[in-house]
């Protein structure tokens, strides 16, 4: 029971919510009560127990470029039939019983549609996003060789897990071993080799203006819709892509930060200066790849 005392594993924690936000919620403030900790595999499960939530580590404010490490993965299990369950999950010879930390039943469990959470701590902190989507999405596959799929949303490297105030908690209190990820990783590679990228049946054309107002309300439609907790994220991927259409000249950026903006201030507690930094830096950011409005090929010219 070395690790589940002795153990240190860097953690963000903050204890300002207890179990899932509500609809409307001050994401802002939350992230700011964020706090690293340093602490044992058993101190964590306890934090989740007291309903708090958790995440990898990061400076500054929870975006992706600000990631420093992750000490820990953790797997959602939502199908609501046994094989999300904790008893279905760490059954003798699964690969949770054997190298999984604790596992907790999530706020959203009942006995008639079981939830579930398996955390597992890692021997060595995986230090880049890359590396984190890398390893999770071998883990996951190898999982479900157990007979129970995990959620594949939840592959972001800095997503947040929240806690589960008197959750059922399964203490196994083992280590995800660095030669264990190695193989993991490595039979996954083998079973899935890369695939030649088809050839391209598309050919760049110059945008009507009704091709151009078509993509900003698409663009802004995006933002407007996204998860309440993603609004950040997709605003800046969202002027990124802009970005990249400023640049081919296929865009007005005035008309681009215009449309933005306004989708952005449509969602719940918007803040004008963040949004327009947002929008500006993934518009600057989005330029270096160029993006060309497109059409179909027609089959005379590829024969």
């Amino acid at each position: 029971m070395y690790f589940k005392d002795d153990y240190r594993l860097d953690v963000m924690t903050s204890t300002a919510l207890v179990n899932k936000a509500p609809a409307r919620f001050d994401w802002a403030r939350y992230y700011s009560t964020f706090q690293k900790q340093t602490m044992s595999p058993r101190a964590l499960a306890i934090s989740v127990y007291h309903g708090y939530g958790f995440t990898p580590v990061w400076t500054t404010a929870r975006r992706e470029e600000n990631f420093v490490s992750a000490g820990h993965m953790a797997f959602d299990f939502d199908a609501g039939d046994e094989s999300s369950s904790l008893d279905y999950i760490q059954r003798e010879g699964t690969f949770a019983w054997m190298f999984a930390s604790f596992g907790y039943t999530t706020a959203s469990h009942t006995d008639a549609a079981p939830r579930c959470r398996v955390v597992f701590v890692l021997e060595y902190p995986i230090t880049t996003p890359a590396e984190y989507r890398r390893v999770y999405q071998a883990v996951a596959w190898y999982i479900s060789s157990d007979g129970s799929n995990t959620d594949p949303a939840c592959k972001d490297p800095l997503r947040l897990y929240y806690g589960s105030k008197g959750a059922e908690v399964w203490g196994n209190w083992s280590l995800l071993g660095q030669g264990t990820i190695d193989y993991i990783t490595e039979t996954y590679a083998a079973a899935h080799p890369p695939v030649s990228a088809p050839t391209k049946m598309t050919v760049p054309v110059s945008p009507t203006a009704g091709m151009q107002n078509g993509k900003l309300r698409q663009l802004g439609e995006k933002v407007k819709t996204a998860p309440i907790n993603e609004g950040h994220a997709t605003l800046l991927k969202m002027a990124r892509l802009a970005g990249g259409y400023v640049a081919s000249n296929s865009l007005n950026e005035a008309d681009a930060i215009n449309e933005l903006t306004r989708a952005a201030m449509t969602r719940p507690d918007p803040d004008e200066k963040e949004i327009d930094r947002v929008i500006r830096d993934g518009l600057a950011n989005g330029k270096a790849q160029p993006v060309h409005f497109e059409q179909k090929r027609p089959l005379t010219e590829m024969f």
